[in-house]
């Protein structure tokens, strides 16, 4: 479906792809039960909206064709400035909702790729 492991494995596009969504992964996961308005949320924040928003630029270079994940990647290069700004605004509850809509939506782009055959994903943690 998506190529020989060979073919997957040396694609510097999947590679950076698929390293920046694994450290968004669990990065944002440290980052949503933290406690907030430190510093290191903060900096730890600005690092995982960079890796969403690497994750989600570098998708459209992937594949023949543009998918439903590409409609995430979009929404997450939209709303990821936007959460931003909520929070240089102070409007708290706007942006916990705008980065745990994206947290959520990373995740229902990850399942798919650890469970789909011929994956990267999939290949690395299951072969």
């Amino acid at each position: 479906m998506f190529g020989a492991p060979e073919e997957i494995i040396v694609n510097p596009l999947i590679i950076v792809h698929a390293g920046a969504a694994v450290l968004s992964l669990l990065l944002g996961l440290w980052v949503m039960v933290m406690r907030k308005g430190t510093k290191n949320h903060k900096y730890l924040g600005n690092m995982w909206t960079q890796l969403m928003m690497v994750t989600a630029a570098t998708s459209f270079g992937i594949g023949e064709s543009l998918s439903y994940i590409h409609i995430l990647s979009f929404i997450t290069i939209t709303t990821i400035p936007l959460s931003l700004l909520a929070a240089h605004l102070r409007m708290k509850k706007v942006h916990a909702f705008g980065m745990i809509a994206n947290y959520i939506g990373l995740w229902s782009a990850a399942i798919p790729a650890f469970l789909t055959e011929g994956r990267l994903m999939n290949f690395l943690f299951f072969v």
